[in-house]
């Protein structure tokens, strides 16, 4: 595979309104990045408690 590099010339300097513009998509980007962080991590953490639960059952079943 070949690597592209996309470089901006002199004429696509940033304005203030472009600057603003990236700010603002930028933290939209962490945010929505940051929610699928903590759903990934609640999914997680939701599938190792239900990997778990058989096993629970099992010993308190065995136990009583």
């Amino acid at each position: 595979m070949a690597n592209i590099t996309i470089t901006k010339t002199d004429a696509e300097t940033d304005t203030d309104t472009d600057t603003a513009t990236d700010n603002k998509r930028r933290k939209g980007s962490r945010l929505k990045s940051t929610l699928w962080f903590v759903a990934l991590w609640c999914v997680g953490v939701g599938g190792a408690m239900l990997l778990a639960l058989p096993f629970k059952l099992l010993i308190q079943a065995a136990t009583h």
